[in-house]
């Protein structure tokens, strides 16, 4: 394992991590019409698990000696949405943190603790992709996992 790598990525995910935290925050809210009262505990939810990850990615950044940033990622605010925005824009975030999680699987894929670690934030990203693409009418949206077991 390339640690000075796998520090690299994990940053990388504690920053998009923390920029899920704001924008799922903001758009609990701004969300607004007969759909806030189900749209909002979601949201909020949503940022939660982004703040168990963050924390999650924090610590096993500093067990392998790194240091976690305090960056975020940049976030796109275009303003007033409409519901079917948000949901749109949070469905393209979670896809694109998917597929970036399982493309580092390869960093880590001789350190079965720190696999499986990033496994489990897989199966997560997985299913807030899969619960998004439900509140948008979509199915069988959910990329086929690239994960080796």
């Amino acid at each position: 394992m390339n640690k000075a790598k796998v520090l690299e990525a994990l940053n990388l995910d504690l920053e998009h991590e923390m920029a899920s935290i704001v924008r799922y925050l903001h758009h609990s809210f701004i969300v607004s019409g007969p759909l806030r009262g189900t749209l909002v505990p979601m949201f909020r939810k949503q940022a939660m698990d982004s703040m168990q990850h963050a924390i999650t990615l924090g610590e096993k950044i500093v067990a392998l000696g790194g240091h976690p940033s305090v960056n975020i990622q940049a976030i796109y605010e275009p303003g007033d949405q409409t519901i079917e925005e948000m949901l749109a824009e949070n469905l393209e975030v979670e896809r694109q943190h998917l597929e970036m999680y399982e493309k580092q699987l390869e960093l880590v894929h001789d350190n079965t603790p720190l696999r499986l670690m990033m496994e489990q934030v897989i199966v997560e990203e997985s299913a807030h992709v899969d619960e998004l693409a439900i509140y948008l009418g979509h199915t069988n949206t959910t990329p086929k996992s690239k994960a080796k077991v």
